[in-house]
C-alpha cells in the first residue's frame, strides 16, 4: 500500500515540476510571471521532434491584432522586427500557433 501511495504521490508532483522547468518562449525583458501561459505540443524550427513547447501569449497578442492605423501598424511592424532579431525563425511558427488557438 505504501508503494503505491509513494507512486501515486511521485505522478502527481512530476507534471507540475516538467512544466516549471521547461523554459517559455517570451519577451526576455518580462520581469513578472506571464500571465497567459499556453502549453502545446508542436516542432518549431531547429526541433527534431514535435515537443512541448510554453509560450507567453500575453507578450505576442499585440502581434496578432489587426492594426487600426498608420501609427499602429509601424508599432507593430518595429516590434515584429524586434521579436524576429530575439527568436528567430521560429516567432512565425509561434504566431501560427496563437493564431490557431484564437480561431
Amino acid at each position: 500500500m505504501r508503494k503505491l501511495a509513494a507512486i501515486l504521490i511521485l505522478f502527481w508532483f512530476v507534471p507540475t515540476t516538467a512544466a516549471d522547468s521547461l523554459p517559455c518562449i517570451q519577451d526576455p525583458s518580462r520581469v513578472k510571471a506571464c500571465p497567459n501561459l499556453l502549453y502545446r505540443v508542436a516542432q518549431l524550427p531547429q526541433m527534431n521532434a514535435p515537443g512541448v513547447i510554453c509560450i507567453c501569449a500575453t507578450d505576442f497578442a499585440s502581434l496578432l491584432r489587426q492594426p487600426s492605423d498608420d501609427a499602429e501598424k509601424v508599432q507593430q511592424n518595429m516590434s515584429r522586427r524586434q521579436m524576429e532579431v530575439i527568436h528567430g525563425e521560429k516567432l512565425q511558427a509561434v504566431l501560427d500557433i496563437l493564431q490557431r488557438n484564437n480561431n
